[in-house]
């Protein structure tokens, strides 16, 4: 049976595992790629402790192995504690988000090919959406590389929607959607 549970401490491996593999992205020459190991623990346990992040696992309860994972972030533009990651990016787009500068960006969506097609990601999107909507959130940002045209979908499908297309902080076309909470 497959459990969405909110990721802990003992799920850090996996989740550092799944930033290094970064399937579905372009390797690229962001800041990401020279971290070192003890660098990205402290990264991925943010989505485990900190009040502005958040991570969801989804676990096999029968093997206990980990089918997929959603980290996110909970952005205040106009807060000055707000991490700068993406800040002038979102500082261009900002026409397209809520007036208080206040939503949720999907980090990392990543789904075992094991388990892909049975509703996982929708599941873990809508915990998502949930956890917004109780921190008095209006708004789900996200983007993926134009060359994953399945991701595109599944957002469609969901009530996501296209925004911008282009560069963000390399050259890479990504397509950035984003879902109004009602």
């Amino acid at each position: 049976m497959l459990q969405l549970r909110r990721a802990t401490e003992l799920d850090l491996e996996f989740l550092i595992k799944i930033d290094l593999d970064d399937e579905g992205y372009t390797p690229g020459t962001d800041d990401d790629q020279s971290m070192d190991l003890a660098e990205r623990r402290a990264k991925m346990a943010g989505f485990v402790q900190d009040s502005d992040k958040a991570a969801w696992v989804i676990e096999d309860t029968g093997s206990h192995a980990l089918a997929g994972a959603l980290l996110c972030l909970f952005r205040d533009l106009d807060s000055k504690s707000s991490s700068s990651l993406n800040r002038d990016f979102f500082e261009r787009i900002r026409e397209f988000l809520p007036e208080d500068g206040m939503f949720a960006e999907v980090f990392n969506l990543w789904i075992d090919p094991a388990f892909r097609r049975q509703g996982l990601a929708t599941k873990l999107k809508r915990q998502l959406e949930r956890e917004s909507r109780r921190r008095g959130l209006s708004m789900v940002y996200t983007h993926t590389e134009l060359s994953n045209p399945h991701v595109i979908e599944l957002n469609r499908k969901l009530g996501y929607r296209e925004i911008r297309r282009g560069p963000i902080w390399d050259e890479i076309v990504r397509v950035s959607l984003v879902k109004d909470l009602p």
